[in-house]
């Protein structure tokens, strides 16, 4: 997870610092493969794979709305979990290279668990996300994106601030591959997946 980390601090530490002209959009459909890691009370961090969907719209030039559905299962523990947001945000562009952005949401979790011996179990919870971030582009095909996200549950009473990482490739006008790693809370999450933009400019 360390060695992960400083990838991507040293990936950061060298994005480019020279602008090309093309604005940063928030009109987007993502398709995310992921891979967890949970912190537990077994002893030993489980390992899951799932997968991200996520889609945003923007309806203002300065505001957008979003939706986001992710699912993962761990086998070693036989348990499924199930995230469901949607929200709205606002952005600023100090250029058209660099953006800052503000997101909040409503969310619901799912959890399903499968303990031999015991049976199963299932919870779930709702609550709210608060995501600050800031998004750059540069003259190659790169892009660089990092947020610090906030989630509240409601029943169980708890909340996790964690941090998010990502490069971004740009294939063509409207396609990017990326990779990010999402860490600080229980459960880290490192995803490699696609974005398509619904405009030209991204």
């Amino acid at each position: 997870m360390k060695r992960f980390l400083y990838g991507f601090a040293a990936a950061a530490a060298l994005f480019p610092m020279s602008w090309a002209q093309a604005q940063i959009s928030y009109s987007f459909l993502e398709s995310t493969l992921t891979v967890s890691e949970l912190d537990t009370s077994f002893g030993e961090d489980e390992r899951g794979i799932g997968v991200d969907l996520r889609g945003s719209y923007e309806i203002m030039p300065v505001l957008q709305v979003f939706g986001r559905i992710r699912a993962a299962d761990f086998d070693d523990i036989d348990l499924q979990t199930t995230l469901i947001e949607a929200g709205v945000g606002t952005h600023y562009d100090f250029s058209e290279t660099k953006s800052v952005f503000l997101n909040v949401s409503v969310l619901t979790t799912d959890l399903d668990i499968d303990i031999p011996g015991f049976g199963s179990a299932s919870a779930d919870d709702d609550g709210y996300g608060v995501s600050i971030g800031y998004r750059e582009v540069n003259h190659t095909p790169m892009e660089f994106r990092l947020s610090i996200d906030h989630v509240a549950l409601n029943d169980s009473d708890t909340s996790e601030t964690t941090m998010d990482v990502a490069l971004m490739y740009r294939l063509t006008q409207r396609l990017k591959l990326f990779g990010g790693v999402q860490f600080g809370g229980d459960e880290g999450i490192f995803r490699a997946g696609v974005r398509y933009y619904l405009g030209n400019d991204n």
